[in-house]
């Protein structure tokens, strides 16, 4: 939808949003024609320019949608994205959240992540790791299994 783009862009000189669903992408540009600093690209993490570095590559509520092997292919290819001092964000709902979720969002989330696991698929990538939990728009770093939603930072990726 852009929303997340429209937000990272009150406080980032620039964005660059992938989508590669053609329909999402003219919705997220139609939201975000109003934010000069934001540009939508009609790709995917996994086909974008290799050459491209970030100073941050942000993923919030993408991983949940894919097997643990695209996951772990996802992370890998946004620890190439960033820079050396860049960092990566990953949000993901929590599985502990997935039987209150509606039958919607439980049809559409192949695979939630406990914190732990997903830490430990962001150990691989990064050399320091910051995880925190979120329920209803907190951010705090207990009680994991409590919470709703991770959001869990990369930094210094492993070469």
């Amino acid at each position: 939808s852009g929303l997340g783009a429209i937000f990272l862009s009150q406080h980032a000189g620039h964005v660059t949003g992938l989508e590669p669903n053609l329909y999402e992408q003219h919705n997220a540009v139609r939201a975000a024609d109003r934010r000069p600093n934001v540009y939508f690209r009609a790709h995917s993490v996994f086909d974008y320019d290799l050459e491209r570095r970030h100073d941050a590559v942000v993923a919030l509520d993408v991983i949940e949608h894919l097997t643990p092997e695209d996951g772990n292919r996802l992370v890998s290819r946004m620890a190439h994205h960033c820079k050396a001092n860049g960092m990566v964000i990953v949000g993901s709902p929590s599985i502990h959240s997935y039987p209150y979720q509606s039958k919607l969002s439980q049809a559409a989330h192949i695979h939630c992540y406990d914190q732990h696991e997903l830490v430990a698929l962001m150990d691989r990538y990064f050399k320091r790791t910051l995880a925190f939990s979120m329920n209803d728009e907190v951010v705090h770093t207990g009680h994991p299994k409590l919470a709703w939603y991770y959001i869990v930072v990369g930094l210094i990726p492993r070469s």
